[in-house]
């Protein structure tokens, strides 16, 4: 697959907010190799959340995709169901800095990176497309919250980044003690090649739960194969 792109999907499971809300740190390794960092928090209220963190990669990783990330989000919410309000985020790669937001509007994106994106391809997804689509963080705030048992490993979101359209699925999961393990599937739905999509659409995930003495449940690590090795993150 496209080992870069996937692997910034990872990355972009990160966030941190404002007092009173949960909070995380990950660490992330890929193939037992360091990779990188997350810091994340996020909260909820009155149905709506609340978003942002930042991610930075290491050791290895850093020769590859050499880059800090920060982002933020807001939106509605009603269980495992989000509706994205603002989304925007900001990397710095190489001394350089992108920027870009996502402004929700009906359930459909509109999208403005600076610099523009002069790398979009024919067969990218137009935003225009993506009704009820959510950004990477929310998705990535989805999949890391604490959670109730009942919305413990039960999940369908259809991500969008500005080019590629995913489908994020989690459901079932296996008790063992004080721990729920659930597997997820990544989806490629839109935007990509026809050599990415012959290549291969579907790829398994694993998130591991440990349950806490008030019943919530927390995301104590996220597994993914990929070609590189597994890729884990690991709740410091």
């Amino acid at each position: 697959m496209h080992r870069i792109k996937y692997l910034s999907f990872l990355f972009a499971i990160c966030l941190a907010l404002p007092a009173a809300a949960e909070q995380g740190r990950f660490s992330v390794s890929v193939a037992g190799f360091g990779a990188g960092t997350i810091a994340f928090s996020g909260s909820e209220s009155g149905g709506r959340y609340k978003a942002n963190g930042q991610v930075a990669s290491t050791g290895l990783a850093r020769g590859l995709y050499p880059a800090d990330i920060t982002v933020a989000v807001n939106g509605r919410v009603s269980g495992n169901s989000y509706a994205p309000g603002t989304y925007s985020e900001k990397t710095v790669k190489k001394g350089k800095t992108k920027t870009g937001t996502f402004r929700y509007s009906g359930g459909t994106p509109r999208v403005t990176k600076n610099p523009p994106d002069r790398n979009r391809k024919s067969y990218h997804a137009d935003p225009s497309g993506q009704k009820g689509t959510v950004d990477p963080m929310t998705a990535a705030f989805a999949i890391l919250r604490d959670r109730p048992a009942e919305l413990a490993c039960n999940l369908d979101l259809f991500p969008y980044d500005g080019r590629e359209r995913t489908r994020i699925r989690m459901n079932g999961g296996t008790r063992k003690g004080d721990t729920l393990t659930c597997p997820g599937t990544y989806s490629r739905v839109a935007g990509f090649s026809s050599r990415d999509m012959a290549e291969k659409v579907h790829w398994p995930f694993t998130v591991i739960y440990r349950v806490q003495p008030d019943g919530t449940h927390r995301v104590t690590e996220v597994i993914v194969p990929t070609t590189l090795g597994k890729v884990r993150m690991r709740r410091r």
